[in-house]
């Protein structure tokens, strides 16, 4: 009986310390940016992209990426943990899970072959040509 009170202790004192401790939108927003933004650096240095172009390209991509974020990302917070969707072509991709105050997500290697599709989706001398 005593081993059963201490196990139901163990267990209620786990279940709330992940209730208390899940993360919110923010933490998940904040973690894809971090990993989005070193895949983004590493995409320019791997191009010999850099100097002034390099920075502008970093910057614009980072404000991509955030305006992505802001209109397509939704996380499901659950009693427990939560987790974070991005809404791309209509389909809800599953791209993080926040449990223990720590938000766990994609890696560099999988975000660079993400910017390297949606690249070449993208013509960037649509982005110079004048009106």
């Amino acid at each position: 009986m005593k081993k059963l009170v201490i196990f139901l202790v163990i267990i209620g004192a786990i279940a709330l310390g992940l209730m208390v401790t899940t993360p919110d939108r923010q933490q998940h927003v904040d973690t894809i940016k971090s990993v989005m933004k070193g895949a983004v650096s590493a995409e320019l240095r791997e191009n010999n992209i850099d100097g002034p172009i390099g920075s502008i390209a970093s910057v614009a991509a980072t404000t991509a990426v955030d305006q992505f974020l802001n209109t397509n990302f939704l996380v499901r917070d659950h009693r427990f943990y939560s987790l974070g969707f991005v809404d791309y072509d209509g389909e809800f991709i599953m791209v993080s899970v926040g449990v223990f105050n720590h938000v766990y997500t994609l890696d560099e290697d999988q975000a660079r072959q993400l910017i390297k599709k949606k690249l070449e989706e993208i013509n960037p001398l649509d982005f110079l040509k004048k009106d």
